[in-house]
């Protein structure tokens, strides 16, 4: 095999792998990947259309149509998932420094747990797909059910760019887990973190055609991976616009559709909480990744009687969230991902200038990358635009709220309803609030932390579908079931 990335400080190139091959795209076409850093060229990768996601589809059909990965014993299924686990832990800091090239995820600790649960990813549902066990059921000592679970086919897996690896390994994972076969099409801004993932993937055995990678950008690459008739289902976590165009593409089709959306996520922090333990958690919920994340506690509200106090805490704590290069051990903050999601962060806040003030933070005075400083804006309206609007960058609004009442009010005027975040001293305010709460994920004193059975998800304008355990399972599979009698059956008396 061809490997499609180059070593050390050379330029990286991203080459789609397409039936256990890395190769070009049809045509030849090409694009630059651009280091946010400093907005220098990180790599190149190839261009996918329509004919190389064609390519990649047959390929993904024809090795579900052999049978050696669909109807593989579960174990072995299992040790060819633990093996790709395994190398995703020997690759860890390959991993994370192109991360840091080409979307400026800082290396460090929180990188480090990026990866790992990528690679949890793999195992959990490599142990999942065999120990999940069909249903049966005894009527009346006459009649025997059960069920039986089987691959649905071909899925489309359509992945962003704010955690490349972990994101992608969410949806990879529990497809191939259950024997499916995928074509995946990451983010044109991260292709080059997939491409090492591909390689991973194929040095550890699965068999070709089960995982297939196409680059390139939406319009082209992922509406036709879309639109292919051959794929059975299509999960795609990204933008409410883009989601749109897949419903859109997808509405008279018989294929399963799963959109996680995103979000404008309100942590929720009362005046018997654990005040430093909620400032710190509250600070990492909406800088950490650069306030670039689906779940990011954007909207910070706070009781009345320790407004005040909150700020003057936050502020602090945001001091010590340092910007800057993401190949710095001591950075915690690195860049926005592209020129195009640094105008539009930058935009916001000067739109808050004119609709609330800011406390602090703002542009990063700095002409080599795509900086933006730890920023909180205060005295504004909820319904203002920065309070509603999805801004994805390190920008926090923070409003004060009189009591529980209240606080659900503001917190659940919004469009959105993916994660949401309570924290106090009090058990009942705690499940009451967790109760009213319009988000399809709660956590209570404490911060982003995953259990891979429970379902991730979210309401309203924040997605369609569950993943997770058997949430995953049931979207990847199909289940049926069979009937019998074991005595005298009579249907009419049932």
């Amino acid at each position: 095999m061809t490997p499609s990335t180059g070593g050390g400080g050379a330029a990286r190139t991203a080459r789609h792998y397409i039936g256990g091959r890395f190769t070009d795209s049809h045509d030849g076409a090409t694009f630059t990947v651009t280091n946010p850093s400093n907005r220098q060229p990180a790599g190149i990768a190839a261009r996918g259309r329509d004919k190389d996601v064609a390519a990649a589809v047959a390929a993904a059909t024809t090795a579900f149509e052999a049978g050696d990965w669909a109807r593989a014993p579960a174990s072995q299924r299992r040790s060819a998932l633990f093996r790709v686990a395994d190398a995703i832990e020997k690759r860890a800091a390959d991993l994370a420094a192109i991360q840091a090239l080409e979307m400026g995820e800082p290396i460090g600790e929180a990188a480090e747990a990026m990866v790992a649960r990528s690679a949890w990813n793999f195992r959990f549902f490599a142990e999942e797909q065999e120990l999940a066990a069909n249903q049966s059921y005894n009527l009346d000592d006459r009649l025997i059910t059960y069920t039986l679970t089987h691959p649905a086919g071909v899925f489309g897996l359509i992945t962003p760019w704010n955690g490349p690896v972990m994101l992608s390994t969410w949806k990879i994972a529990p497809c191939i887990a259950y024997g499916n076969s995928a074509v995946h099409k990451p983010s044109e801004l991260a292709p080059l973190s997939i491409a090492m993932l591909a390689e991973i993937l194929d040095g550890a055995g699965v068999p070709p055609g089960v995982y297939n990678a196409v680059h390139g950008f939406g319009p082209e690459a992922g509406a036709a991976l879309v639109e292919h008739p051959g794929i059975a289902g299509v999960s795609f976590t990204g933008s409410p616009r883009a989601a749109q165009d897949i419903s859109r593409r997808t509405a008279g089709t018989s294929k399963r559709v799963s959109l996680e959306l995103g979000g404008k996520s309100a942590t929720i922090i009362f005046d018997d909480a654990p005040l430093d333990e909620a400032v710190r958690e509250a600070a990492a919920a909406i800088f950490s990744n650069t306030g670039q994340s689906c779940v990011a506690g954007s909207r910070i509200l706070v009781q009345q009687s320790i407004y005040h106090e909150f700020l003057a805490r936050f502020e602090a704590c945001a001091e010590r969230w340092r910007v800057g290069d993401p190949f710095d051990p001591d950075t915690v903050i690195g860049p926005v991902v592209s020129e195009a999601q640094y105008e539009r962060v930058k935009a916001y806040i000067e739109l808050a200038g004119t609709e609330g003030t800011i406390l602090f933070g703002g542009v990063a005075p700095r002409d080599d990358g795509l900086f933006i400083d730890p920023t909180a804006i205060i005295d504004i309206d909820p319904g203002a635009r920065v309070c509603q609007e999805e801004i994805f960058g390190p920008v926090a609004v923070i409003l004060p709220f009189a009591d529980a009442a209240d606080a659900l009010a503001i917190a659940n005027d919004s469009s959105y309803g993916l994660a949401g975040y309570i924290w106090t001293g009090s058990q009942s305010t705690a499940h009451s609030v967790a109760l009213q709460l319009e988000a399809g994920m709660i956590w209570i004193n404490s911060g982003f932390a995953r259990d891979l059975r429970q379902p991730f998800g979210g309401v309203k304008g924040s997605g369609e579908g569950r993943e997770g355990a058997n949430h995953s399972r049931a979207f990847f599979s199909e289940t049926r079931f069979v009937s019998f009698p074991v005595g005298r059956f009579d249907e009419a008396g049932l």
